[in-house]
């Protein structure tokens, strides 16, 4: 149990230093899935010799005294999504309930350059569409901090394996909050880069016929418990590659001297159709309160001309067209029904965009990329003036697991199942902007609660800094208990 717990960052010095061994910190993990994933099915893919192989040659490679690079020796899981040589990548669903991958994720296999074992995948929902872990093949995920309440998702099983000390990393992927809302429901750091600057490869299972993939909107990147640690994981997959031509070459301002007072904040507690629970709402308000008293400058403003709204309905239309594009035209509308008996029952407010999803045509997609370049421009202009806008994650905590599709109540509110978290995270997603959760403790339920910091295109450095900043007057994340 020594090692359980301990950051990355701390693993690998240990390591270094010869205080431990890579094969004593894997067999510990390893040990720690063993006794509590039957509870939690965090890790649905276990790939312990193949672990145990990888952290002996980086033992021996360590005693030559040659060292890969920050994560030497170091396990860690990652979302059953992405591509490991010889491993199933199902999403959950069984339609790839057979499907190999024939390589590694571009992104895991700069994970391994820098040192990373790999112990194995983590759950996730079926076809990554929901905020609870549950599908055809692998049983239901569940959070640590109470067994009755969702993990979050569609990046479940990674955040309740990080939360439960099963892995110190986590590499997850964040389509509409699946980074953040995981990282929020379990009290974790929890980070979706700017859109285009992680490479695409070998993030999801490919039919045989299909001939080549269109990606918006998606993005792999880093969870983790400290922000220390979520930095290593975000310096060691993003940046360009051969085999993605659309991830930028970046010229990334590692150089940050600020303090908390050179910072420029806007915040805001809600959006103008979407208001939080009078929890969440404090917790906000606490958290700016903490910020103004470090002397941070502040303005409570939001963006006008609706766009939060209509970055939602960027979002929605977008996100059909993608999902959609190589599903047989026959497909379509059950696709279409299973949809809207599940996570969007209700969602009668966008359900003209829903629709034009499923719309396979060229002046659809073209259109929709239209608006989606306007409503980042316009997020862009709104944070000109700031450094970071400030605001909420979700309605309020995890809730408890229930048929997708259900409403929720909270606070003695009742609402449209995806009304709880969605509309205060796929925003960002549409518009490509980089976000993350920075945990605020426990509530008084025990469950965990955060808030979401947004940046500008490329301000991840910046973003991050200023968690560190911070994590000193901020409870960071607590361990759930028993574990």
């Amino acid at each position: 149990m020594e090692y359980i717990y301990k950051s990355a960052l701390e693993l690998a010095e240990m390591i270094r230093t010869g205080q431990t061994t890579s094969v004593e910190v894997t067999r510990a993990h390893l040990d720690q899935i063993q006794q509590h994933n039957e509870t939690l099915q965090a890790v649905v893919i276990l790939t312990e010799d193949e672990a145990l192989t990888s952290a002996a040659e980086r033992d021996d490679e360590a005693k030559a005294g040659n060292y890969r690079g920050p994560l030497h020796g170091v396990p860690m899981t990652i979302k059953e999504q992405f591509w490991l040589e010889g491993q199933k990548s199902t999403i959950n669903v069984n339609r790839y309930a057979d499907w190999v991958a024939p390589e590694d994720a571009v992104i895991i296999e700069r994970l391994k350059q820098v040192g990373a074992i790999l112990m194995g995948k983590t759950n996730v929902p079926k076809n990554l569409l929901d905020y609870q872990v549950w599908g055809d093949i692998y049983p239901e995920g569940k959070n640590p901090y109470n067994l009755e309440y969702s993990p979050g998702g569609s990046s479940g099983g990674s955040a309740a394996a990080l939360a439960s000390g099963m892995t110190p990393i986590e590499l997850g992927g964040d389509f509409g909050g699946s980074i953040r809302i995981p990282s929020y429901f379990c009290g974790l750091y929890g980070m979706k880069p700017t859109e285009n600057t992680v490479p695409h490869h070998g993030h999801l299972p490919q039919a045989e016929s299909e001939k080549g993939h269109v990606f918006h909107m998606a993005v792999g990147g880093p969870m983790a418990r400290t922000v220390n640690d979520l930095e290593l994981v975000w310096k060691s997959i993003r940046g360009s590659h051969p085999s993605d031509r659309i991830t930028p070459r970046i010229d990334w301002d590692e150089l940050n001297d600020k303090e908390l007072e050179d910072y420029s904040i806007v915040w805001v507690d809600r959006w103008p159709e979407y208001k939080p629970s009078d929890e969440i709402r404090a917790r906000i308000r606490e958290f700016v309160q903490i910020l103004q008293t470090s002397g941070v400058q502040t303005e409570n403003a939001g963006p006008g001309n609706d766009l939060h709204v209509r970055s939602l309905s960027v979002w929605m239309r977008l996100s059909n067209i993608l999902l959609s594009q190589d599903v047989p035209w026959f497909m379509k509308p059950l696709m279409k029904f299973q949809m809207n008996q599940t996570i969007y029952r209700g969602m009668e407010k966008f359900t003209e965009e829903f629709k034009r999803g499923f719309k396979s045509s060229f002046i659809n997609y073209s259109e929709t990329m239209g608006l989606k370049a306007q409503i980042t421009s316009e997020w862009e202009r709104f944070l000109e003036d700031y450094d970071l806008l400030i605001c909420p994650m979700s309605f309020g905590p995890s809730y408890t697991r229930r048929k997708a599709g259900s409403p929720i109540s909270y606070e003695g509110k009742a609402m449209k199942y995806l009304d709880y978290a969605w509309p205060y995270v796929t925003c960002f997603n549409a518009s490509g902007h980089p976000a993350m959760n920075i945990p605020l403790g426990l509530n008084d339920a025990g469950l965990p609660v955060g808030v979401q910091i947004v940046g500008s295109y490329w301000s991840e450095p910046s973003m991050i800094h200023f968690a560190k900043l911070v994590s000193a007057h901020t409870p960071g994340f607590i361990p759930p208990g028993n574990y």
